[in-house]
């Protein structure tokens, strides 16, 4: 059995692990013991998975493939980055400094400068199916640098920039999980998700369904909250009357 097998199959085990410990995140109370625990195992998982997909690219290049090897080290590069964004947004939630700090500046500048080779490359691929593949994959990274710079621009914008960057780092956590398992786990039982134009609709469908996910994270998490102003729409309390505020407590 070649490397590269040997990797896969470890792949396709550690995902099953990742996408576990992922939905076990995403269902649990927001802020539990059991949404942090296995917000951690996710990210060890992920760590472990991306290791592996080092010794992937390993394998591809020994295989005679060093094409594919350079494109699975761009899709190693967008997972390094999400999970990094997911994890770093809440360790650093009190210091946005050191969250946009030399890390996340150097993989904004890898990831968009990577993203943009991969997009040249489109246009040289030997069929169509696999030019449509390469460019959604560039379009993902793409898209991902462009909120990244979005947040060195707008910083600090909100209370919550942390939460919002959680959620978007979550949320292409979402895609990649998805669209990795369904491909690879998917293809070493179904052949025909191997296609590249099948492989393309997977990418393209689970990057649609991270953008629902995250819009409606968005607002089912970041929606207007009484901290201190009174809400829109909110009737004003009415201020105690001085025999009221004389009147001792009861039921103490």
């Amino acid at each position: 059995m070649s490397v590269f097998q040997l990797a896969l199959d470890a792949h396709i085990l550690i995902g099953t692990v990742v996408l576990g410990s992922f939905w076990t995140a995403a269902l649990a109370a927001k802020g539990s013991t059991v949404h942090r625990r296995a917000g951690r195992a996710y990210a060890l998982a992920m760590a472990a998975l991306l290791a592996v997909t080092l010794v992937m690219t390993a394998g591809m290049v020994l295989d005679g493939d060093p094409r594919r090897a350079m494109f699975n080290v761009y899709v190693s590069l967008i997972s390094v980055v999400s999970v990094w964004i997911a994890w770093s947004s809440v360790a650093f939630k009190d210091d946005i400094r050191r969250y946009l700090g030399w890390p996340y500046k150097l993989l904004f500048g890898a990831l968009l400068a990577y993203g943009l080779f991969v997009l040249s490359l489109a246009p040289r691929m030997p069929s169509p199916a696999r030019s449509a593949m390469v460019a959604a994959f560039a379009v993902l990274g793409l898209s991902i640098a462009a909120a990244m710079a979005w947040r060195l621009l707008k910083r600090n914008d909100s209370p919550r920039w942390w939460l919002a960057e959680h959620l978007t780092g979550m949320g292409i956590n979402f895609a990649a999980t998805h669209a990795s398992f369904s491909i690879l786990a998917g293809g070493s039982v179904f052949p025909t998700l191997k296609e590249p134009w099948v492989r393309t609709g997977i990418l393209v469908a689970w990057m649609c369904s991270a953008l629902v996910v995250r819009l409606w994270a968005g607002r089912r998490f970041l929606g207007p909250r009484v901290t201190g102003r009174l809400a829109i729409g909110a009737a004003p309390q009415r201020a105690p009357t001085a025999g009221a505020a004389l009147r001792p407590a009861q039921n103490q």
